[in-house]
């Protein structure tokens, strides 16, 4: 560093030391760098501890010159110290201290270089400054040297005072007085625990400067010098230079200066010593930010105990008061002498001030009040003052201050002088308010003492009785003070009443005298002090007070007073409450809104000023951005309609000035954007936006003057700042309001738009010539529009904000207007030219705007946007700039970002197949930070996605032509970033970065060349993989080194792959075996990332051991099994693997872990092996009344993945091994076979959930291939082969089963598993092996035939089985038959006349075959092969062998058959041991056809028992009903029972049985079985008791009430609606809420309120209903995950209970029978549970609805829904309008996923519709709710209202309907019939169910039932016969019959006439 220039030098010394202790390595450099060089007489530093210590020099301490890099390190030295961690402190502070004391003691003796390559102060200066800071901060921090320290400093002081006195001029001018600064500054500066008797010490040495003689040397060293006879000139200038550099500073190095310093100092160290708490160990502190923070500390906190006793230190406090006083009388009488002002040098009125200072905190340390002091600041502070100074004035409040906080019982007296000093009209105050940015100091300082004399004074409402004293002045000096009402407010006050009097008599003779000019300054000092008054109590009372009257005042003042209260309300907005903050500005814009341009006065600019100065601090007040930059753009807006309004009133008017006016608005605009912290992106503020630019284009404010500079010169450069905060100005969302406010603008008033149109368009003409054809047929509205975007985007673009461009053409109301697109379209051409100009002269100088990256990242983001125009201009956009500059490629940011969208888009495409019904439109990335929203079209989401991949392909390849280094660099980081994954998968993103990362670029021509001329085709392959390792080893290689120096006990997961020493490796096993101990206690906080990286340590210890350790490897293989998520698998997988290349011989070892595992979660049921995913009947599990609920789909699938993948994983790395070990590892096929067979025989365990299939179906194909790739003897051949196809025939055990979910990748690899494994099937054969055994060779062969004839018995049942498997799940693959999607599984044994063959020759030896393996699988073989002599075959066995199905509950119909006859006996005696089956079909059970039979009843009776109340609970409505037939009373006492339970069912179960006592509404048809019903009603009520009796009471009287509300409006029904609802009000006011209680249909939610005000009439031609809301407590389950945590391994999380309240709306009906509606709800809350089931998201929302007496009942409203009866009469046209305008236009998120909504719920509605026949499909029984899901109320099956016979007999699927789903051939309208293919296929299984449900009710008589046939249409409807494809095709011809059929249409229109309700 010595060759660097000397201020260079000094500057980098200073960076070093100033950066030392933030890190170790910033600590080491300063060392090294500065340490070594460090020089005193006595000693030479050393900091590195083997030194031995201090080294004396042998020759004595003389006076020595030291050159000015010495002199630099030594300063730097200091700095260090000071910047040292007080650890490193401690560590040397034997070195340190010594070193630092020697220097400071070199200092007086030393010569140093005439240098003047210092910035701020001279050498010697700095260096006092350094060392004694350093010094200082040393001793703060370890108090055992402070007696050392401080030693030092008093000796330094008196060796300087004595060289003073014996050096020369020179030498006391340029290195003793620039060390006492140094001194002062460090004393000043840094803070210190100082002590009073330290100060003491300080003060004796010092006093020696006051001497006369020395200060009047100082005072005439530059005469000395200049005297000198021998003085040379270079002298000369260096001493004039000097003192030019200090004096600029306003720093003379003066005596008097120096006299100012050495105060300060004094009452510095003194202030500290009151005041300990003042002390801080800081660095990087700023000057004199000690003596600040002590002075502060004084005026705030009163100093309870000053410390001093003894007597010689109370004399030396008054010696140095009475020192102070009298210096300041001194000076008072030298300038009362002078004529003018003293001079600069002179520093009078600084050490006045600081002599005030230091007596006034002398007197607090003193504990005594000192008269003298006391009477000085009195004087100063009134109007006899002799001198009328602001910093004289300044202190004199600031001393007052100190001694008020310390003494406050002057307060009152001081209180009422200052009142008086700062209402009198003096010279001080006054101040420019358009020049100065704060109030004169004065006035600060007076209103802050004021304050607290305030505060600490006796009494109450002191800080309001003295404001409105302070007020009146303002109020008195107005000219209008008793004019007007302005006024009344502050006359009607109490406290201002209580003082009129006195305001009378204090202010008219106080004023009388005054001039007018003395009023106006008095007005304008009061109110600046009461502003800060207001600031310095800080109560919200007395700031609104203040700005209350201040605002009063405002616009009745004096010009100039109106001028300071606008300053000073600034202030106080800064600070006031938000309500008071919106006075203050509209107040502003009032005055600025009705400026005029002749008004002479000048406060209208003042209030711009203000306005302006109140957005550039509003950064105190950031909440309130956004508030004030509506009201300035409001108010710019209302000028420029004053403007248009003045000039069409009177074209002949000047508005000129008007117009500059409106201009100068931008000020405060520009200042409040300017605030980085600031970016209004809220769409709210878009309309202010764009009504701002609309008229800064109309007023032509950003066409630059082609004059010579204007004033207005401001505005461009302003205009362009604000362009770059100005939010998007067109907004996707507000559909066709964007073209309305461009075509219809308010604030462009037509009438003078047309009067400058022609300029206008000529200037649009000007910018795109080539569309002047379009451009004469826009609007002004739209040619202002066009000229916005120009102007601003330009602007933009200039410093590279390029994205905002695409924003215009996101609007579809806006691209749909042709003439206004393809003129955008040409602007924004001409914009990206302007563009790609600006850039290249930019990037000429090397100067490319910074946010040129993240715009790109932008415009890349936009090129995927869902509106074609948008995406295009983003598209073309992006691909200028990077093709015109194609070294934007070198920029990390955005290569990640292109590949990144590259693998979202991908990501994007695939979810087609992913998860079909559902699209995800949002995609992220983590490792960017980017968001994609994508539309719901796959097609245009390829077409994107193309589009992308060309473009990044030509882009990597012009990046590579220029800079193919640095491209391959930025590729193999994004490549060498590792993700967490649980199994192979693709990137596009890391395939495009592989590619070109491996590409040769063309720099490298021989090679190219060599390429080209070659045949054989090659790349940079090898070099990426070699770069690749070579970066990943050596960077693992230095985290190594150092995670092993952490050797921390807890932390050895993190310790580096080594051969590790015995006591690591114990270590490490300790570890691990805690781990998997933690794992199994379920309290490990490590995350899969942790476990990840232990386990690979522990793998490359295995790896790095010479010897294998076994006890690593079962750590190794169990820790992954323990965890058992995919990720942890995935891990385990990697390690295993690894471990495996890498050391063969730990293969077997390794396989032999994994096998124990394997066969551990056999034994614990863990993942493939875990029954609690087991297929059920989905009527096993409570079904409920709420909408579907895709969360819970999402759950049972996230559930389900997480428990089956791992081992999944596990099959496919065995599969792996197998092929590798099958030819030569003969260990490996032993362990191999192993693990084939114990699965196989724990087939039972096998999960039967729909996703293991592919699992199950890999792991036979496993199984087959171990077995065709093993030598085994026949007899474990034959045994190996049994297991697996006992384990093949155990998947058919179950119900068939379709796909979860709607993933077709999974669908599509459970086919491909299944055809491989048939293919298996087909090709099996027995080998002809040799067996081992003792049996003699003849019986060899019975054995081999034994074998071949097993194999050909069960083979044929299995294949017929795969096949119907195949032909199912290929039906469900292609529900409509596409020929894009495949065709059917043609499958040799399952057609049809295959069937038939099978039929007539071995069908029942199949069956029986099935049955001897598993007679579950042929119980359900009858529901794939729809065969009634199969039926009967599987009866015949179910009746003759029982006993082997009582755990099948399937099983029992073929035991009971359809009735039971009394002439053919059978065997019931096992029903007493038979599985429950189903609530519904065990409640059929009591039917009559079952006659009575008693094994049967118990049966049944026993069945419903076992299941939970809360699934018998749905089903209330059959079990009523089963009391029919209830002779021998087993549903009674099931009823009676419950009821003892569930208090909820109890109360359901009654409201039922009395809502089925009569057939009929009105309860005149008596139901046979109504005296049961009444006799169990009566026989429950009876049993209640207590509490239950009581609860029973309250709910039902309550309900009552509510209820008979309806009863009560009958007679009203032909009455208006204004009557019925006074009615209702009338009724329900006189309810009293019982907290408690509960709404009928709402049983799982608590009544806490009721509207009773919301009742409400409803429509009914000849009913009385009416609703009501309640505010109903409910309880919901929160399920917390964390995705990371190993405790998380089955998906579940941790479930919480949270309570919310919801107001929830009911309708009460009275003479209407509602079991209909309950019994078609049931139904479809029964269709719900089915689509869960299998995951398929068909939303369906089946309301509660509960009948409660006969023709009463309860129904729930379906929250926030719209009917299509209530869109039609509010002229909505359409659905699609109706959803444009709700979401917004078709290219939206929002209208997207409403769409999805509707469809999703269309397809689930229509088949419900369809099976249950739900007519009174009018539009008034059709809603829509807030997310866009259809929902139908009414009636059910054959019910046709009035007679009408003309609805269609599908659904309801009209042209609105299709139309707003895409139309007939989009991607909507195929997945609406998908899934209602599907919906329709999943509920076929289950149809006996839901026909019983319906069955059981038909004993009510409802009208819907017309007995037996209805029952049989019903179950025609499902098409039970028909096979899968059949059936799909069967309900795509009811789809088919829906759409648009006329009888439809003809029936919407018979309500329309008929009812009023409208179809369109």
């Amino acid at each position: 560093m010595d060759c660097l220039e000397f201020n260079i030098y000094s500057s980098v010394l200073s960076e070093i030391a100033s950066n030392a202790g933030r890190s170790p390595e910033d600590t080491a450099l300063a060392h090294e760098t500065i340490a070594p060089n460090v020089h005193t007489q006595k000693v030479q530093l050393s900091l590195d501890g083997d030194s031995g210590g201090l080294q004396e020099e042998v020759e004595p301490r003389s006076r020595v010159s030291m050159p000015a890099s010495r002199v630099q390190c030594n300063i730097a030295f200091g700095e260090l110290v000071t910047s040292f961690p007080n650890s490193q402190i401690a560590q040397s502070l034997g070195d340190l201290l010594p070193s630092l004391v020697s220097i400071i003691d070199d200092i007086p003796y030393t010569d140093f270089d005439r240098s003047l390559s210092w910035k701020d102060w001279a050498l010697p200066d700095q260096l006092v400054f350094s060392t004694i800071s350093a010094l200082l901060r040393i001793s703060g921090s370890h108090p055992e040297t402070q007696t050392q320290t401080t030693e030092a400093i008093f000796s330094f002081i008196s060796q300087v005072v004595a060289e003073i006195n014996n050096s020369s001029s020179l030498n006391v001018l340029t290195q003793l007085t620039p060390a006492l600064h140094g001194l002062y500054r460090a004393i000043s500066t840094t803070s210190y625990p100082w002590t009073i008797s330290q100060w003491q010490q300080l003060t004796l040495r010092l006093k020696a400067v006051f001497d006369p003689t020395i200060v009047e040397r100082l005072n005439h060293l530059l005469a000395d010098i200049l005297q000198k006879p021998d003085v040379d000139a270079e002298t000369l200038r260096f001493v004039q230079t000097f003192i030019s550099r200090y004096t600029s500073q306003g720093r003379p190095p003066s005596g008097y200066f120096i006299v100012c310093c050495i105060i300060e100092t004094e009452w510095t160290v003194l202030a500290q010593a009151l005041i300990p708490e003042a002390f801080t160990v800081k660095r990087n502190v700023v000057e004199a930010a000690a003596a600040n923070k002590a002075w502060v500390a004084l005026m705030k906190h009163a100093v309870t105990e000053p410390g001093v006793v003894d007597q010689s230190t109370r004399n030396a406090l008054e010696d140095t008061i009475g020192h102070a006083m009298q210096c300041f009388t001194d000076l008072l009488l030298q300038i009362d002498e002078l004529e003018c002002d003293p001079l600069l040098d002179a520093y009078a009125w600084e050490t006045m001030s600081e002599s005030l200072k230091l007596a006034s905190v002398c007197s607090v340390a003193l504990g005594k009040l000192d008269e003298k002091l006391s009477a000085k600041l009195s004087l100063l502070l009134s109007e006899d003052s002799p001198v009328f100074e602001n910093l004289v004035q300044e202190a004199a409040l600031k001393a007052t201050t100190v001694l008020v906080q310390s003494f406050p019982e002057i307060a009152p007296t001081m209180a009422s002088h200052l009142r008086r000093f700062v209402t009198a009209p003096l010279p001080i105050f006054e101040f420019e308010f358009a020049l100065e940015s704060r109030a004169p100091p004065p006035l600060a300082a007076a209103a802050k003492c004021l304050a607290l004399c305030i505060k600490l004074a006796p009494g109450e409402d002191l800080v309001m009785s003295n404001m409105y004293s302070l007020l009146n002045y303002i109020a008195a000096t107005s000219k209008d003070i008793y004019e007007g009402s302005g006024s009344s407010q502050l006359m009607q006050h109490h406290l201002y009443t209580s003082h009129e009097d006195n305001a009378s008599q204090l202010l008219e003779p106080g004023l009388r005298g005054f001039t007018e000019d003395e009023k106006r300054l008095v007005g304008i000092s009061t109110i600046s002090v009461v502003t800060r008054l207001a600031l310095e109590f800080k109560t919200e009372e007395v700031t609104k007070l203040t700005i209350s009257m201040l605002l009063q005042r405002l616009r009745s003042a004096e010009p100039t007073v109106e001028a300071a209260i606008a300053y000073n309300l600034v202030d106080l907005a800064l600070s006031a409450p938000e309500g008071s903050f919106i006075d203050i500005i509209r107040a502003f814009s009032m005055i600025n809104r009705s400026a005029n341009p002749d008004d002479p006065r000048f406060s209208n600019n003042m209030v711009l000023a203000a306005q302006t100065r109140l957005a550039q601090e509003l950064h105190r007040q950031p909440e309130l951005f956004e508030i004030y930059l509506c009201e300035l753009l409001t108010l710019f807006a209302d000028k420029g309609v004053a403007i248009q309004n003045a000039k069409i009133a009177n074209p002949h008017v000047k508005t000129d000035d008007m117009i500059e006016q409106l201009a100068s608005l931008l000020l405060p605009i520009d200042a409040l954007l300017a605030h980085k912290s600031f970016n209004p992106q809220l769409k709210a503020t878009t309309p202010f936006f764009r009504n701002m630019w609309f008229l800064c284009i109309l007023f032509h404010f950003t066409i630059p003057e082609e004059h010579e500079k204007t004033a207005m010169d401001w505005l461009k450069p302003a205009l362009s700042r604000i362009a770059r905060k100005t939010p998007a100005m067109v907004v996707e969302e507000a559909h066709d309001s964007i073209a309305s406010d461009v075509e219809y603008n308010s604030v462009i008033r037509q009438e003078y738009a047309n009067t400058v149109l022609s300029k206008h368009r000529t200037l649009l003409n000007q910018y795109i010539p080539l569309r002047s054809s379009e451009i004469k047929y826009l609007s002004s509205g739209q040619i202002i529009f066009i000229l916005t975007m120009h102007d601003i985007e330009s602007m933009r673009s200039a410093t590279g904000r390029t994205s905002s461009l695409v924003s215009y053409f996101i609007n579809d109301s806006l691209n749909r207007n042709t003439n206004l697109s393809v003129c955008m379209e040409s602007i924004a051409e001409k914009v990206m030219r302007g563009c790609i100009n600006d850039l290249n002269r930019q990037a000429s100088h090397q100067a490319m705007p910074d946010c040129l990256s993240e715009e790109l990242r932008a415009l890349l983001i936009g090129s995927t946007h869902r509106v074609a125009q948008a995406r295009d201009a983003a598209s073309k956009y992006i691909h200028r700039l990077v093709t015109s500059f194609p070294s934007l490629m070198c920029d990390q940011a955005l290569v990640f970002a292109i590949l990144e969208i590259l693998t979202l888009l991908q990501r994007g495409c695939e979810n087609e197949f992913i998860d079909e019904y559902n699209p995800v439109w949002e995609y992220h990335s983590d490792r960017v930070d980017i968001t994609l929203q994508l539309t719901d079209s796959y097609e245009v989401r390829n077409d994107i996605l193309g589009q992308v991949l060309r473009n990044a392909n030509h882009w990597f390849d012009l990046a590579l032509g220029r800079a193919p280094s640095e491209m391959h660099s930025i590729l193999q980081r994004y490549l060498a970033t590792n993700k967490p994954s649980s199994g192979p998968f693709a990137e596009l993103g890391a395939t495009v970065a592989e590619t070109y990362a491996r590409t040769i670029g063309p720099v490298y021509r021989q090679t190219v060349s060599l390429i080209n001329l070659s045949k054989w085709k090659s790349d940079a392959s090898r070099n990426l993989a070699s770069q690749l390792a070579s970066k990943g080893y050596f960077a693992g290689e230095a985290a190594g080194l150092r995670l092993a120096n952490r050797q921390v006990p807890d932390k050895l997961e993190e310790l580096p792959p080594q051969p590790a020493p015995p006591a690591e490796l114990r270590a490490l096993k300790t570890k691990l075996a805690q781990s998997i101990q933690e794992i199994r206690n379920k309290n490990s906080t490590l995350t899969i990332h942790d476990m990840k990286r232990l386990l690979f340590r522990c793998a490359a210890t295995i790896i790095s051991l010479s010897t294998c350790d076994y006890d690593l490897l079962q750590h190794l293989v169990s820790i992954p099994f323990e965890v058992g998520t995919p990720s942890a698998l995935a891990a385990g997988i990697e390690v295993w693997t690894w471990v495996i290349a890498e050391q063969p011989r730990a293969e077997v070892p390794l396989m032999g872990e994994l096998l124990a595992a394997w066969s551990d979660t056999i034994r614990n049921e863990k993942g493939l092996f875990s029954t609690s995913l087991n297929y059920d009947d989905p009527f096993y599990h409570p079904i409920d009344y709420s909408p579907t609920d895709k969360e819970v789909i999402d759950r049972n699938l996230s559930h389900a993945r997480r428990m089956l993948i791992p081992h999944s994983l596990v099959i496919q790395m065995l599969f792996s091994r197998l092929q590798a070990s099958r030819y030569h590892r003969p260990g490996m096929m032993t362990l191999i076979q192993h693990i084939v067979l114990r699965t196989c025989r724990a087939h039972t365990s096998l999960s039967t959930h729909a996703l293991a299939r592919e699992a199950r179906f890999s792991f036979l194909l496993f199984g087959f291939e171990t077995l065709k790739s093993s030598y085994l003897d026949s007899y474990c051949e034959n045994a190996l082969r049994d297991a697996i196809y006992t384990a093949a025939y155990s998947w058919f055990s179950v119900r068939p089963q379709w796909s979860f979910g709607a993933n077709r990748v999974q669908l599509d690899a459970d086919i491909k598993v299944v055809s491989e494994f048939l293919s298996y099937l087909q090709n099996d054969a027995i080998r002809t092996l040799p067996s081992i055994s003792s049996l003699a060779p003849s019986q060899f062969a019975n054995r081999q035939s034994f074998y071949s004839e097993r194999l050909r018995s069960i083979i044929p049942a299995l294949r017929l089985l795969v096949d119907n498997e195949l032909s199912r799940l290929t039906v469900w693959r292609n529900p409509a038959n596409e020929a894009k999607r495949g065709g059917d599984h043609a499958g040799t044994m399952y057609a049809e006349a295959s069937i038939c063959t099978l039929f007539k020759t071995s069908w029942p030896s199949l069956i029986r075959t099935m049955w001897q393996i598993n007679p579950a699988i042929a119980i359900h073989v009858t529901e794939r092969v729809k065969q009634p002599l199969i039926r009967l075959e599987v009866g015949k066995l179910v009746r003759s062998s029982s006993l082997d199905v009582v755990d099948i509950p399937e099983a029992l119909p073929f035991l009971l058959g359809e009735r039971v006859d009394g002439t053919v006996r059978r065997d019931f005696k096992y029903l007493l041991l038979w599985a429950p089956v189903p609530p519904v079909a065990a409640i059929t059970l009591f039917e009559r056809r079952y006659q009575n039979d008693p094994l049967i009843l118990q049966y049944a009776h026993r069945a419903l028992e076992q299941h939970p109340v809360e699934l018998t609970f749905f089903f209330v409505p059959q079990v009523v009903q089963a009391l029919r037939n209830d002779e021998l009373e087993y549903v009674a006492r099931f009823i009676f029972e419950t009821a003892k339970i569930s208090q909820l069912f109890c109360h359901q179960i009654i409201w039922n049985m009395k809502a089925n006592c009569y057939k009929d509404d009105a309860a005149e048809v008596e139901d046979p079985m109504k005296p049961a019903l009444d006799e169990m009603t009566d026989r429950v009520v009876n049993s209640l008791s207590g509490e239950a009796r009581s609860f029973y009471d309250r709910e039902f009287s309550f309900f009552h009430e509510v209820t008979s509300i309806s009863g009560k409006l009958k007679p009203y029904i032909k009455k208006s609606k204004p009557e019925k609802k006074a009615k209702i009000d009338e009724e329900m006011a006189k309810i009293t809420v019982d907290v408690g209680v509960y709404l009928p249909s709402n049983p799982d939610g608590i009544v806490v309120d009721i509207d009773k005000k919301s009742g409400r009439p409803l429509q009914s031609h000849a009913k009385a209903p009416f609703m009501a809301t309640f505010k109903v407590r409910k309880e919901h389950i929160v399920v917390d995950t964390d995705p990371d945590s190993l405790l998380d391994a089955d998906g579940g999380g941790v479930e919480t209970r949270e309570k919310s309240d919801v107001w929830q709306q009911a309708i009460f009906k009275v003479g209407d029978d509602c079991r209909q509606d309950v019994l078609a709800l049931q139904v479809i809350a029964m269709f719900k549970n089915i689509y869960t089931s299998i995951g398929l998201t068909l939303y369906l929302f089946p309301y509660r609805v509960t009948a409660t007496a006969p023709g009463c009942g309860v129904i729930d409203v379906v929250p926030n829904a719209t009917s299509r009866d209530e869109m039609g009469r509010a002229k909505v046209n359409d659905l699609l309008d109706f959803f444009v305008a709700r979401y917004g236009g078709e290219d939206t998120v929002a209208f997207q996923q409403a769409r999805l909504n509707f469809i999703q719920s269309m397809a689930a509605y229509s088949v419900a519709c369809y099976i249950l026949q739900i007519k009174d499909r009018h539009n008034g029984n059709i809603m829509i709710d807030g997310d866009g899901h259809i929902v139908h109320i009414g009636l059910i099956l054959s019910l046709r209202p009035g007679g009408v016979k003309f609805e269609p007999s599908s659904f309801k699927l009209n042209h609105e309907m299709v139309v707003l789903m895409g139309g007939r051939y989009s991607q909507g309208y195929q997945l609406f019939q998908s899934l209602t293919i599907k919906a329709f296929l999943a509920l076929r299984p289950h149809a006996e169910q839901l026909i019983s449900t319906v069955q059981l009710m038909l004993g009510t008589g409802l009208p819907s039932f017309k007995g037996e046939p209805t029952i049989k249409r019903l179950r025609d409807r499902f098409a039970l016969g028909l096979t899968e494809r059949q059936a799909a095709e069967y309900i795509v011809g009811v789809i088919r019959n829906a759409h648009e059929n006329v009888r439809s249409t003809a029936y919407d229109e018979f309500q329309r006439l008929q009812n009023g309700i409208p179809y369109n």
